[in-house]
């Protein structure tokens, strides 16, 4: 996989399959889009590539929006199109120069001057360039002339549309099962181990508490079965996170994920982990003494051996 990160000086000679879009989560959905970009570019001797953006569009224009929006960090993202064996991820920069290209100026200056498409492959609600003006209909106009057009049906898993705006809903009201029906994959967090008090360890129940960045989605406050993989050991352990403020033992109503791996003593201050959400078990609560939280931290570490 090749990474382009800048346009201005790139002109590509060799014809490409490409698709367009924020792949955001790699849901089903994208997965269908890529699988068909591949076999058009396999079957015609085209390139394959995905063409995204930084920041996120919506981000970009509704700038109180631009935290707890994105799925997926960018760095999973390339890792997705890495693993799908994609040959140019082409990442440019969402800013206002970009946010003003008419549509077809969009198509001339970018996609054929620039990137050389010869096959375009695009989702169901694909709309792009000033004010969201273009779509299907004005791809069409070059369609035989410049590059050919395909567009992907929309996919339904459960009676669910799989789009990432429905995914994002999902994580945020605790629905992480469906959510990760619709990904096929589980809602994934990275992150490093930071210092916490070690409250929950004079507990009896040591945690990896960690934070990630204000442009990732935060799950609903809660409790939830997850799967930590921990990169220096190589090795995923199964565990159980909370997410949220800690009411009954916290102060300062800062928002942090804590990790409990059972019977687990290592110490991994500092190292990267990966984190699931399997599945949500309850939601976070004020308990009226720390025995009762005790008594709860059982009863939740118990869900994940069922």
């Amino acid at each position: 996989m090749i990474l382009i990160r800048n346009l201005k000086n790139l002109t590509l000679t060799q014809p490409l399959c490409l698709t367009i879009g924020n792949f955001d989560g790699f849901h089903f959905g994208h997965q269908k889009i890529i699988k068909e970009v591949k076999n058009i570019a396999d079957k015609n001797n085209y390139k394959s590539a995905i063409l995204t953006f930084e920041p996120h569009p919506s981000s970009f224009f509704k700038k109180e929006q631009n935290k707890k929006f994105n799925i997926s960090s960018i760095a999973q993202k390339l890792d997705f199109i890495r693993k799908n064996n994609v040959d140019y991820a082409i990442i440019i920069k969402f800013n206002n120069k970009l946010s003003q290209l008419s549509p077809n100026e969009f198509i001339e200056e970018i996609l054929i001057n620039k990137l050389n498409i010869a096959h375009l492959v695009i989702g169901y609600d694909f709309v792009f360039g000033k004010n969201r003006s273009g779509d299907i209909n004005t791809l069409l106009q070059y369609k035989n002339h410049k590059f050919n057009v395909t567009q992907i049906k929309a996919i339904s898993i459960n009676n669910e549309i799989c789009s990432s705006s429905n995914i994002r809903q999902k994580i945020i009201s605790g629905n992480i099962n469906i959510a990760n029906n619709l990904l096929g994959n589980n809602f994934t967090i990275n992150s490093r181990v930071i210092m916490g008090q070690k409250i929950a360890r004079n507990l009896g129940y040591p945690t990896a508490n960690f934070r990630i960045c204000d442009n990732i989605i935060k799950p609903k406050f809660g409790v939830y079965i997850t799967k930590t993989f921990i990169y220096k050991l190589k090795q995923e352990f199964n565990s159980i996170t909370n997410y949220g403020i800690k009411p009954t033992i916290g102060n300062d109503n800062h928002e942090i994920f804590e990790t409990h791996i059972p019977n687990f003593c290592n110490n991994i201050y500092n190292e990267k982990i990966s984190t699931k959400f399997i599945e949500f078990i309850r939601a976070e609560k004020k308990f009226d003494n720390i025995d009762l939280l005790k008594k709860q931290i059982e009863i939740d570490i118990k869900s994940i051996s069922k």
